[in-house]
């Protein structure tokens, strides 16, 4: 009878894994329909696959921290491990059963819910290293605006850098920022002007800069909010942000994540503006 019950319980796992072929599949299915403690166990299996692949999608979907992107570009390509003729290792398959396939699933399952308590109740480790949840917003309208402006060189700017009084003005009196135009020339970027946005329900004031490259870097800056938080960094899709904390204003340095050199931009600008 022991027997009978393992051997079923090990094609209930095969039937989950899709390790099954078509009759044997129907078999299984005939006699899940006719042994109540062998339908149990499938749904708990079934139950517990499913609560881990929601745990690992829900990661998946978290931002990916700057320093982290730029450490697998400039990361050397791995050697190639070389086996000698004379090696042999002999082969080792592990097949659980289905019991063992059961604890596992409630483990995981009581793990992926303390994990994802956890995470519910902090802060993630992205949004640790970027900024406060509740400035989400603003940077998400940054986001959207950057993605749009950057791809239109020929209409890039509001007012154009030839006048850079008259820049300091309007921003100034729209945005409630004193500010000055940081040169970063000796960062190979040209100053092409500016531009007067509504991000987060604000005033955002924006000066924009090209590469020799091509690149659009973009310097933003809002009056100061209660709940801003310091230097931190931050990726988006292909858009890296870089932001920081001044007196009276919160900056963000926005570019495409491929330029390494965006937090060396962002420190210049913070110490120029």
């Amino acid at each position: 009878m022991a027997s009978n019950r393992e051997t079923m319980d090990l094609k209930v796992s095969m039937l989950l894994d899709r390790e099954l072929d078509s009759r044997e599949q129907q078999e299984v299915e005939a006699a899940l329909r006719g042994d109540p403690d062998a339908s149990s166990l499938h749904e708990a299996l079934r139950l517990g696959s499913r609560c881990g692949r929601d745990v690992f999608d829900d990661l998946l979907k978290e931002p990916v921290p700057l320093d982290l992107v730029r450490m697998i570009k400039t990361a050397p390509p791995p050697r190639r491990a070389v086996r000698l003729p004379s090696e042999h290792r002999p082969g080792f398959t592990f097949r659980p059963t289905a019991t063992q396939a059961a604890l596992a699933g409630f483990v995981l399952f009581a793990l992926g819910g303390g994990f994802g308590y956890t995470l519910g109740q902090q802060p993630s480790v992205a949004a640790q290293s970027a900024v406060a949840e509740a400035g989400g917003d603003w940077l998400d309208d940054i986001v959207a605006h950057y993605r749009v402006f950057s791809r239109q060189p020929d209409r890039l700017v509001e007012m154009p850098a030839s006048d850079p009084a008259a820049i300091v003005e309007w921003l100034l009196t729209s945005t409630g920022v004193n500010f000055r135009i940081p040169d970063l020339a000796d960062n190979d970027l040209t100053f092409q002007g500016a531009r007067l946005l509504t991000a987060g329900g604000m005033p955002v004031g924006e000066l924009l800069y090209t590469s020799g490259e091509g690149e659009v870097i973009a310097i933003l800056f809002r009056k100061i909010q209660p709940d801003d938080d310091g230097f931190s960094d931050l990726i988006r899709d292909n858009i890296a942000l870089m932001s920081w904390k001044g007196a009276t204003a919160t900056y963000v340095a926005v570019g495409p994540s491929s330029a390494a050199s965006l937090d060396e931009i962002a420190a210049k600008a913070a110490g120029l503006i």
